[in-house]
């Protein structure tokens, strides 16, 4: 509060302030913080913190002195995805009510930009270099400038252009709840069992590299990582892939 100076914030203020994250937000808010919010929340805060001792207005980060237990550390999320056939059973599918859903998700899974990147996207950022289609695009997320190939596939789902202007965007699409909705009963059309969110399409994108044995330094760059040890988390799951792959050799010969 307003009433709190920099002195005053020491280990126990840091550490009521991660329950609050964890317990006193969800009685306000209705709904609890995920773990990796929390610790982001705390992160930022520390950061604030040592900025202070930088600028000498305190002696030390008290978030320093919790001990591990006392920390809230992010976790692996899950990172759901389509496998091939499911990625061709929604093709296959019509999308009820929004084609223009369908066609901005499918050239998200061919090329892995986020969805705050598709709604910004104008014509004038495809453009053909010789015979490769590309799209360059500053990450709205990261800030991070991209210089994207687009396979035939991605520029299949492109909409008509006509006579759209090079700032005129590409897709045109509704709320984010209502692309959700569209995109749950287009799933179920489709009979993928899966909940579909449209980040679902830009971690397709990712396995879909990895599974074609294009490199982790190579993907991380199509993503727009800045770490590549964002994209190891796919590389994970490619590998849990070819476990399963393997092990089913065990069940044949049982």
């Amino acid at each position: 509060g307003d009433g709190v100076t920099l002195k005053q914030i020491d280990k126990t203020y840091c550490i009521e302030f991660i329950n609050y994250l964890r317990n006193d937000y969800k009685s306000r808010m209705k709904r609890p913080l995920y773990t990796n919010s929390i610790a982001s929340y705390s992160a930022a805060l520390s950061a604030t913190f040592n900025w202070a001792v930088r600028h000498d207005y305190i002696k030390e980060n008290p978030f320093d002195k919790l001990s591990s237990n006392d920390r809230v550390y992010h976790v692996e999320s899950q990172r759901d995805y389509l496998e091939i056939d499911e990625l061709k059973r929604l093709i296959a599918t019509e999308c009820p009510t929004r084609q223009s859903v369908k066609q901005a998700f499918l050239f998200s899974c061919y090329c892995g930009l986020r969805t705050s990147d598709i709604r910004a996207l104008r014509w004038g950022q495809i453009h053909k270099d010789g015979d490769q289609w590309r799209v360059s695009v500053v990450m709205k997320k990261t800030a991070t400038p991209i210089y994207l190939p687009l396979s035939s596939q991605a520029m299949k789902w492109l909409p008509e252009r006509g006579d759209a202007s090079d700032d005129d965007k590409v897709f045109s699409l509704p709320t984010t709840s209502r692309v959700s909705i569209i995109l749950g009963n287009w799933a179920k059309a489709a009979n993928v069992k899966k909940e579909i969110t449209f980040h679902v399409s830009r971690h397709t994108f990712a396995t879909l590299m990895l599974t074609l044995d294009v490199d982790l330094y190579t993907t991380s760059k199509l993503l727009g990582h800045k770490n590549i040890a964002t994209t190891q988390i796919y590389a994970k799951i490619i590998d849990q892939k070819k476990d399963d792959a393997v092990n089913r050799v065990d069940e044949i010969f049982k």
